[in-house]
């Protein structure tokens, strides 16, 4: 009896592997024109892991995935099933082969059937129907009735800019048909640029443009700066907004009270895309390059003023720089102060009050040094000039400032100082009880122990030898573990990481959403670039959420990380239109890092 059911239990855990072993490739129809949308489904009986698509270069992915699971217990026999579809369509006529998809499940690699579908010609139909995600049948609207009269474009100030210099970007809508709604879906990143928001609620005016003796009515949707920091070709990716058309209605009146009234209108949603910008990104000329010089472009007054001209040893002298005018000032550092060695001296201290208005970023920057002289005696303090450079006349330009006189007189001696500005051993104070006079004579007793041939001599003797053969070893193990440059930028995403939301911990106390979410979202897409050798051309949602999934992250981690890249990505550009709790959105940023981490494979 035992053995009868030890059998059956054998065969039914065999039944059961079996039938999770079952990868299947469907798709909506076999029949398709070129640009027609359909489905294609990928079913998995039972679980698995490292998913990997067919190749689908032949196709766009029109919406997807979209993914759903099941269990089911029947007789004692659990089974489970999941599937992944995507909508797409066909880029050209001919014989369309999706491949084999493969997914590992109990320990084995499985693929799926290849599905073969007849392409033919597109149609050349006013409109086209898709099905949506909810299988609503959506009209889209022909190029012929709108693409041609609404359009949206960015426009730059210049194409070809110095490396610090100050970029008007603005993206208009152009249309010559009655638009009632228009929404942001994407805002483009801007990779090697320093980005400035207008900070305004200020609704710009309709004008009118004329394009190809076409006349269009202009409205400007968004507006802000870039400022390249790199040279050579950088790109502005597209941005896109939706919009909903009113236009007449082809279908024929319901009753009689439409064919008395005429043919009516219908809205029509519509999505616009701008084309890319490229600009070209030249460096700052070498010839007349003052020494020194922070990076300051634009054009800007300066003016340096010192707290005082006649102090005691001990007492605190401020030097105040002010810098005022327009272009990256935001960017600019503060400028090298050199002072007598024994001056006491600290950082920095910077305040600014910068605008970024439509007519540009303008503003002032204070850097306040504090210094502190430890001697009595005369000083002079070498002249603080400043450099920037002009874009408009091509040049550098140095502002000057004058020298500083300092006159320091002897200070009052007290426990908490040293003061006395020569080597004379009559003017030197005790701090406290650590500072004590050098002894002239000392009494030294020889002591009868031996050195050579004693324990401590060959332990000395041979300790050199042990650390240089681990310095080889550890040498040799580095080198080995840091010749994979992809695994060693993979070790270090957390790390980075960890820095990046150092910083904008430090935004978060100091209240500053703006600057807090640009470093929440450089720490997202830095930690996911990095960890996954993603290329920057390819750094998009859908690319990271689908190299996400084939290295078996759960969906809910992916779809956490998608909604919190598109609040930062939003608060970036209008951060006044984000709420939330910063402490929630910190914790919830480094919980994902963690469980992204965890889940990895």
């Amino acid at each position: 009896m035992k053995k009868a059911i030890n059998i059956l239990f054998t065969l039914f855990v065999l039944t059961n592997c079996l039938l999770a072993q079952t990868l299947t490739t469907s798709v909506s129809t076999t029949k398709v024109a070129v640009g027609e949308a359909f489905q294609i489904q990928f079913s998995l009986s039972g679980p698995g892991k490292n998913f990997k698509l067919p190749p689908m270069s032949e196709m766009d992915v029109l919406e997807g995935p979209y993914q759903s699971s099941s269990t089911s217990v029947n007789n004692g026999t659990v089974t489970q099933s999941s599937s992944l579809t995507y909508v797409v369509s066909a880029k050209k006529e001919g014989k369309l082969t999706i491949g084999a998809a493969t997914v590992i499940s109990n320990g084995k690699t499985i693929q799926s059937n290849p599905v073969s579908i007849d392409v033919s010609k597109g149609a050349s139909t006013g409109a086209t129907q898709n099905n949506n995600s909810s299988g609503q049948n959506v009209t889209k609207p022909t190029t012929s009735e709108i693409g041609d009269n609404v359009f949206v474009r960015t426009n730059v100030s210049k194409s070809k800019a110095y490396v610090g210099e100050v970029i008007e970007v603005t993206f208009k809508v152009y249309t010559r048909l009655e638009m009632q709604m228009r929404n942001i879906s994407k805002i483009p990143s801007y990779d090697g640029f320093f980005v400035q928001n207008i900070k305004t609620n200020e609704q710009t005016k309709q004008t009118n443009e004329t394009i190809n003796g076409v006349t269009y009515v202009v409205g400007e949707i968004y507006k802000t700066y870039i400022i390249p920091q790199q040279t050579g070709k950088l790109t502005i990716d597209p941005f896109e907004v939706e919009c909903v058309v009113r236009q007449k209605s082809k279908r024929k009146p319901r009753d009689i009270f439409e064919q008395m009234m005429g043919v009516g209108y219908e809205d029509v949603p519509y999505p616009l895309k701008s084309s890319p910008v490229s600009i070209e990104a030249i460096a700052l000329p070498e010839a007349g390059k003052p020494p020194g010089f922070s990076g300051a472009v634009g054009n800007f007054n300066y003016k340096a003023v010192m707290s005082k001209e006649s102090v005691t040893a001990d007492d605190a002298v401020n030097i105040t720089l002010t810098l005022t005018g327009n272009g990256n000032i935001k960017l600019v550092e503060p400028t090298k102060i050199n002072l007598p060695e024994d001056f006491e001296t600290y950082d920095a201290k910077t305040s600014e009050n910068i605008s970024v208005t439509r007519s540009g970023i303008s503003g002032t920057k204070t850097f306040d040094y504090m210094f502190i002289p430890r001697h009595e005696g005369d000083y002079t303090i070498e002249a603080l000039n400043f450099s920037y450079f002009d874009p408009s006349k091509k040049e550098y330009i140095t502002l000057p400032s004058p020298e500083f006189k300092l006159h320091v007189d002897k200070g009052t001696g007290t426990s908490a100082s040293v003061v006395g500005g020569t080597n004379a051993k009559e003017d030197l104070k005790v701090l406290g009880d650590d500072i004590r006079y050098i002894k002239t004579s000392t009494s030294l007793n020889e002591k009868n122990i031996f050195f050579f041939n004693s324990l401590v001599f060959y332990i000395l003797l041979i300790t050199p030898l042990l650390c240089f053969i681990s310095f080889i070893i550890i040498r040799r193990k580095n080198i080995s573990i840091n010749k994979d440059g992809v695994a060693l930028k993979s070790r270090k995403a957390t790390k980075m990481a960890r820095k990046r939301l150092s910083v904008a911990e430090q935004h978060l106390k100091s209240n500053n959403k703006e600057l807090f979410y640009i470093e929440i979202f450089k720490a997202l897409y830095g930690y996911i670039r990095d960890k996954l050798n993603i290329p920057l051309v390819d750094l998009n949602k859908e690319h990271i959420s689908m190299t996400l999934k084939n290295r078996a992250v759960s969906q809910a981690i992916i779809e956490k990380l998608n909604v919190t890249l598109d609040n930062c990505e939003f608060a970036r550009y209008a951060p006044s239109s984000v709420s939330g709790d910063l402490n929630e959105i910190y914790n919830n940023t480094v919980e994902l890092i963690t469980k992204i981490e965890d889940e990895i494979v």
